[in-house]
């Protein structure tokens, strides 16, 4: 079990690539949260491999914190009060002879004392709500002025709205991030692919108890690319990477519950992601399921815990309303009313996710407290979803990064409602 807690949120770049992770920690941790985290391996294993973008305090960086470890792999965001005098500009240098990489965090419409700073930053991260495109453009010609083509790169943070989206596109910036890319556009029923709707529709068959074995197995040897996602993920994660040749065994070994937690990830990993984004969005659904399964007691069945966490992204994946998948997928009630109304049993499960997700690890804590969950073991669940969710997709790097990904399409104007 460990003492701090942290979580990860993607940082995108302009073509829709994965560029780097922020990794939060809960500010009670305090600032020794860090290097426990480096010490203890899981830092690396929560960045997994990319860049990680972390909030630095000015005791932090007095102290050398960030010399733990492996300083390139680290963007130290500088905070905007951090003034500039003989030991922090000593403790700067010390970062930069590291190799350590620099960004001046949460900039808005008024300058802050650390812009000072800026001749050593490399990024720059600008709070999208700041103002609307032509606010945005004010704020950048001051951040950039004089710096030419070697000036800082840059990150729009907090990216909630279709408009901070477009300004931030427009004018040019490095990276997104926010809870906007969590929650594309739906696309029309008409519009999605039928192994969409076929692959959810087998979600409902798997779930009747009439169905036999034999008729599911059929019904999902017609389709070869999820029978081949099926296999590998229920041999990889469940016996090692062998042992399991065909549907009909996996389903006589592992019996219909957890065959039907697998058939929920394999239909997840089935989705054709084009960038960056969509992979991330897979990953986090199954993450999410993960993660909730674990919140076990008072009459929550883990089973029911994992689909609820998936299926509670499973309309941004696949572009399509909830409501719809529902429809398609004939999960048990009280499933559906955590998804749909947000009651019973279950709901609470998507509560605590979203809101550690969010990084607002006080309130996930209470609502893990009222469940009866130990709250101080949420962030040894979440360790525990990431490297599940690794084991289950496998290497993700080839999907995240690369200068060949297609831009995302623009979100419709629908959006703004």
């Amino acid at each position: 079990m460990s003492d701090f807690a942290l979580v990860r949120q993607p940082v995108f770049g302009g073509t829709g690539s994965l560029i780097g992770y922020e990794i939060r920690f809960r500010d009670s941790d305090g600032p020794g949260s860090f290097t426990q985290s480096v010490l203890s391996g899981t830092f690396d294993l929560i960045r997994n491999r990319m860049p990680a973008f972390v909030a630095a305090t000015r005791e932090q960086i007095l102290s050398d914190a960030f010399l733990v470890g492996e300083p390139g792999a680290v963007i130290i965001m500088l905070p905007p009060s951090l003034t500039k005098d003989d030991a922090t500009s000593e403790a700067v240098q010390r970062l930069a002879e590291a190799g350590a990489s620099l960004a001046l965090d949460d900039v808005g419409a008024d300058p802050v004392p650390a812009e000072v700073w800026l001749p050593q930053c490399t990024w720059v991260r600008v709070d999208a709500r700041s103002g609307d495109a032509a606010a945005i453009n004010t704020m950048c010609d001051r951040l950039t002025r004089g710096a030419g083509k070697d000036g800082p790169r840059l990150v729009a943070a907090h990216v909630e709205e279709l408009e901070q989206y477009e300004a931030t596109l427009e004018r040019g910036f490095d990276g997104f991030q926010g809870t906007f890319f969590s929650r594309p556009e739906p696309l029309p029923a008409a519009d999605l692919p039928q192994s969409t709707v076929a692959a959810i529709r087998l979600m409902g068959l798997a779930r009747d108890p009439t169905i036999t074995d034999g008729q599911l197995e059929d019904v999902i040897a017609t389709d070869p690319g999820l029978t081949f996602q099926l296999l590998r993920l229920v041999n990889a994660a469940a016996f090692g990477g062998r042992g399991v040749a065909s549907i009909g065994q996996a389903l006589r070994i592992i019996g219909r519950q957890t065959f039907l937690r697998w058939l929920a990830v394999a239909i997840a990993a089935a989705r054709k992601s084009t960038n960056g984004m969509d992979y991330e969005l897979v990953r986090q659904a199954v993450e999410r399921g993960r993660l909730c399964e674990q919140l076990t007691g008072a009459g929550r069945e883990a089973g029911t815990l994992f689909l609820v966490g998936l299926f509670s992204l499973l309309d941004a994946v696949f572009r399509m309303p909830l409501s719809e998948i529902l429809e398609r997928a004939a999960l048990s009630p009280e499933a559906s009313d955590a998804l749909r109304h947000r009651t019973g049993p279950y709901a609470d499960a998507i509560n605590v996710a979203e809101s550690y997700e969010l990084g607002l690890f006080e309130n996930a804590q209470e609502i893990a407290k009222d469940m009866g969950v130990d709250p101080a073991r949420l962030g040894e669940y979440y360790t525990n979803a990431i490297t599940w969710t690794a084991d289950a997709l496998g290497a993700t790097a080839e999907h995240s990064t690369g200068p060949a990904t297609p831009a995302p399409p623009s979100p419709s104007p629908s959006r703004r409602s």
